[in-house]
């Protein structure tokens, strides 16, 4: 029987445990999933929103995809930052899965591009000077019970480190300058009133031949922490039977 494995990275400012529900649902269709704290997120977290080079990133994607390297069939899920961080991995030649499921990956963001220039050089005199978060109540979701999950939750947290976002723009620029050579058949989500990751941002990778797009009306950032959940996971069963992967 075809074994598959599958590893999910979350979003900035949140952690793994927020997936979990998501998780279960791959379970449920025979597919092992494991969930991944980003560096400078979750529990483990020295300091949340803060790492000392992009490095500490491939380490722990390198350890999470040998939990499933052996399997037949090895897919990688990336939410948000998460998806950056699966597409850099992927484009850079440190993994190479057989498929990839993205869900508003930052391709693009909402932060002025003062601020992101700026976080470059501060990074440089003032590696730890805190850059706020652009989640807010109003963009997150449509569901206000996971907006206020969300704003009470311990391990969210409201800012990253300037050297972090340094990190996370260079390896941003990298996947966009690169995304022509992503050859990974992939299923990409993108709600349709994102205004943290702003759905422009997904126009080029959205054309490219080996990618399906899915376009989700009336949805915010969260696709599947909101009413929209319905539609997207039946999108998704839809693609994994058409691959042949349940």
């Amino acid at each position: 029987m075809n074994k598959t494995g599958l590893i999910l990275f979350h979003g900035f400012f949140e952690h793994k445990e927020r997936h979990r529900l998501n998780a279960e649902w791959f379970a449920n269709l025979g597919i092992n999933t494991h969930l991944v704290d980003l560096p400078g997120h979750g529990e483990g977290a020295i300091e949340k929103g803060d790492l000392e080079s992009w490095d500490e990133v491939n380490r722990t994607v390198q350890d999470s995809f040998r939990k499933i390297e052996s399997y037949d069939t090895k897919i990688l899920f990336g939410h948000s930052f998460g998806g950056q961080v699966a597409l850099y991995s992927i484009l850079s030649g440190l993994v190479d899965p057989d498929y990839l499921i993205l869900s508003a990956p930052t391709l693009g963001d909402n932060y002025p591009n003062f601020v992101k220039k700026l976080s470059s050089g501060i990074a440089k005199i003032a590696p730890k000077l805190r850059i706020p978060s652009i989640v807010n109540k109003k963009n997150l979701s449509t569901d206000v019970d996971v907006v206020n999950d969300y704003f009470n939750d311990p391990l969210v947290f409201r800012s990253m480190t300037a050297r972090y976002g340094r990190e996370a723009i260079n390896t941003q620029n990298f996947v966009n300058e690169n995304i022509n050579n992503l050859k990974t058949p992939t299923i990409l989500f993108h709600g349709e009133n994102d205004t943290i990751v702003p759905i422009a941002s997904s126009s080029e990778l959205s054309e490219l031949e080996n990618v399906e797009y899915v376009v989700v009306q009336n949805s915010k950032h969260e696709l599947l922490n909101q009413d929209t959940r319905p539609f997207v996971l039946s999108e998704l069963h839809r693609w994994l039977k058409n691959n042949n992967i349940i």
